[in-house]
């Protein structure tokens, strides 16, 4: 990603609708799905610039791994340690870990079959990876391009990735389904007439991100009992299994 999109991230990752709810939603699920004491230890891949890296360090022995010399700067402006910058591939030789967490990354990469499966090297014998993904490839716009996506996908294609990595699937399912009707109309009319904000970071009026955040944020108190139909991103929590 640009520059520029680290600092804007870095600024609005805290207020922003979709990233404090999406915050939320993961923490409890966590909490709901995967109870681990504070002793567990977490690595979060493509931290960015550490908003839920942040929270996670305050639950668990948390570290934190980004290839962007500029993301791992603005987690050390929020005053988190154990980060390395570079590829899972590099990463320095340590403790498995019991959780990993891949958000809203695995789409950035060319091999994403190659990263699961270094990934799993890195767990402990039945420890969990917990992944987000966007979702629908029919719903490609300008802000997939701006942040450098590789792809989006579906439900099927995400289970055969995570299988085929070596990993047993526990919970799949899709989130931000409430919004989903409007955003889907919003990139089709995009698409048609050639018009639209092209950055969905930008905030929207004051009134609108309170709004979409408390509807994205009711999720939380169901997504972990159960598997929602649509939605414009997939949530996938799984298993280290046998030899893949």
């Amino acid at each position: 990603m640009e520059d520029q999109i680290y600092r804007l991230l870095y600024e609005v990752e805290n207020e922003h609708w979709w990233f404090a709810a999406r915050k939320e939603i993961l923490l409890r699920y966590l909490d709901a799905r995967l109870p681990l004491p504070p002793t567990a230890r977490l690595l979060d891949v493509g931290c960015g610039t550490g908003a839920i890296l942040e929270s996670f360090s305050g639950r668990y022995q948390a570290f934190g791994t980004d290839t962007a010399p500029q993301a791992i700067d603005f987690c050390r402006e929020r005053g988190l340690k154990g980060l390395y910058c570079g590829t899972l591939e590099t990463y320095p030789g340590a403790e498995p870990f019991d959780l990993i967490t891949m958000l809203d990354m695995v789409e950035h990469v060319e091999d994403d079959d190659g990263l699961l499966r270094t990934g799993r090297r890195l767990l402990c014998d039945g420890g969990h990876i917990l992944i987000t993904v966007p979702a629908f490839p029919s719903l490609w716009s300008k802000h997939d391009e701006i942040l450098h996506h590789k792809r989006r996908y579906t439900r099927r294609s995400l289970r055969r990735l995570v299988e085929h990595a070596g990993f047993t699937v526990e919970h799949l399912t899709f989130f931000n389904c409430f919004l989903f009707p409007a955003a889907w109309v919003k990139r089709a009319a995009a698409r048609v007439t050639g018009t639209g904000k092209t950055n969905d970071l930008e905030f929207p009026s004051r009134f609108l991100n309170a709004a979409f955040r408390e509807v994205f944020r009711f999720e939380r108190r169901i997504l972990p009992h159960t598997s929602l139909p649509i939605g414009l991103s997939l949530l996938c929590l799984a298993r280290k299994g046998g030899r893949p």
